[in-house]
């Protein structure tokens, strides 16, 4: 096997792997199904970096041909899987809850859910 094969058969194998662990059910969360009957859905923001590489190191003689040269490889994956909000759906309408670390998008969604309380209550009110 040359050296191009074997990075290859690496990189084959380590993206087989990854497949395993990054699927739809990481990404988008199964729905739970709460008391009231509400539909919550959890899901995640996934960042991935996946780096591989490999070669002939040290002085290289050859008797024969073999595939017993001397090769180094390796391959390595960094995944963050952070949390990013729920779809909340309770059969009347459905809302975007967000997880966020920065407080103008907080501030925002609360003053759009104080928008959405007046406008209802004026509703109401008539």
């Amino acid at each position: 096997m040359d050296e191009k094969k074997k990075i290859d058969s690496i990189m084959e194998k380590t993206a087989e792997k990854l497949t395993s662990l990054v699927d739809v059910n990481t990404v988008i969360g199964k729905p739970v199904v709460t008391a009231s009957g509400a539909q919550v859905i959890p899901f995640t923001k996934v960042t991935m970096g996946y780096l591989s590489g490999g070669g002939e190191y040290g002085e290289v003689k050859k008797i024969e041909d073999s595939e017993c040269l001397p090769f180094a490889g390796g391959a390595g994956t960094v995944i963050n899987v952070k949390p990013a909000g729920f779809l909340i759906d309770d059969g009347v309408e459905c809302r975007l809850v967000r997880i966020t670390d920065d407080p103008l998008d907080g501030l925002i969604e609360k003053a759009s859910d104080l928008l959405n309380k007046l406008v209802r209550r004026e509703d109401n009110a008539e």
